[in-house]
């Protein structure tokens, strides 16, 4: 098996990093978009922290798709008209990080990429990650 390079390590760990935060926030009566506010918090601190931004809205050279979706009988299910998390809710916690050759940073961070993603299910007490068996 290959090793993280140390530039690679550290965007991996800011997206499980961003998915935590993501996933602590799938609790019933926060709002659907409260995963993705968290995650990407948590992203713009950490392309800071790390030298690859210096603005909070230049994250989204790099973070520039949504967290979640929900999940049912459509992969990308809708939500109904008031989008609460409620107990049976099933969505994604997706954040991720993708650094183009030729960005406006090191070159050190060029070409790496990471999404780390999981099905969370929304319960009346915490939420439940239904593929916590898979490998990080």
């Amino acid at each position: 098996m290959q090793e993280f390079s140390p530039a690679q390590q550290a965007i991996y760990n800011l997206v499980l990093e961003a998915q935590n935060a993501g996933i602590a926030e799938c609790t019933a009566g926060k709002p659907f978009n409260a995963p993705g506010q968290a995650a990407t918090r948590v992203i713009v601190a950490g392309l800071k922290r790390l030298g690859n931004i210096k603005e909070d809205q230049e994250y989204r050279r790099y973070f520039m798709h949504g967290t979640s979706h929900s999940l049912g009988l459509d992969v990308h299910d809708v939500m109904p008209g008031d989008p609460t998390l409620r107990p049976g809710v099933v969505l994604t916690v997706e954040p991720g990080i993708y650094i183009r050759e030729g960005s406006l940073t090191d070159k050190k961070w060029w070409n790496i990429g990471c999404r780390i993603e999981d099905d969370i299910l929304v319960t009346a007490g915490a939420p439940e990650n239904l593929s916590a068996a898979l490998a990080r």
